[in-house]
């Protein structure tokens, strides 16, 4: 990434926040192997700092998690842009999110042109992402259904999505017959963290394929542990 674009600087930019997202883009996403000039352009057009509290802010840039409260975090932003590169988004996916947290994973698939439905379990982070969101992007709760609750108990919905990503660990992978499983169609992409072994977790990518999902790639990471009716899954 040489001479950026710097039409990317937002009305809740300065010189410090637009300088310090360029690195990031540059030296956490594209020089790790992520290449693809839309999702590198999302990233350096969405304003970090502004997903986070304020007393994590100076924070925002830099290659980690950071706190949002409420015992969550924000993923560091590679393990974001990974999420984001491997659900190969294409202008009208429906993408099923588990875990809105601060909003910014679903304020990256929005500028890739996907249609969300995002579920918040914790009632802080639901009210302050929405708030984030329609901010930065108004008309971004029109576009987007962010809704308050346990997305495991509508296991009822006949809706059908072509991508499906958690920001929350599963206590294993969802199987044929389960809600999360039946919600993707066929050839549809999974990205979520699963527990494995030994407490280790691995960012899965899963693609469905004759009522079987076939792994085609895993990351080892940590995120924080599935909420709500978790024996549902």
């Amino acid at each position: 990434m040489e001479n950026p674009d710097l039409g990317f600087v937002s009305r809740f930019d300065d010189v410090g926040t637009v300088l310090a997202r360029e690195r990031m883009v540059r030296t956490q996403i594209a020089e790790r192997g992520i290449k693809d000039p839309n999702l590198l352009s999302a990233f350096l057009k969405v304003p970090r700092h502004i997903f986070l509290p304020e007393k994590y802010r100076e924070h925002s840039y830099e290659d980690k998690a950071v706190p949002i409260g409420e015992e969550q975090t924000i993923s560091q932003p590679y393990i974001v842009a990974f999420i984001a590169n491997q659900l190969k988004v294409k202008p009208g996916d429906t993408i099923l999110e588990i875990g809105t947290g601060s909003g910014y994973l679903a304020s990256i698939l929005d500028l890739l042109g996907a249609r969300l439905l995002s579920f918040e379990i914790v009632p802080e982070l639901y009210e302050r992402s929405l708030g984030v969101l329609e901010t930065w992007s108004p008309g971004f709760t029109k576009r987007n259904k962010l809704l308050f609750g346990d997305a495991l108990l509508l296991t009822q919905t006949k809706a059908k999505f072509s991508k499906f990503v958690s920001s929350a660990c599963f206590p294993k992978i969802p199987g044929p017959g389960s809600f999360l499983f039946e919600s993707l169609t066929e050839e549809g992409i999974a990205v979520l963290p699963v527990e494995w072994k030994e407490e280790v977790q691995l960012l899965l990518t899963l693609k469905k394929e004759q009522n079987r999902f076939e792994e085609t790639n895993r990351l080892p990471v940590k995120f924080v542990p599935l909420l709500g009716r978790v024996d549902l899954v």
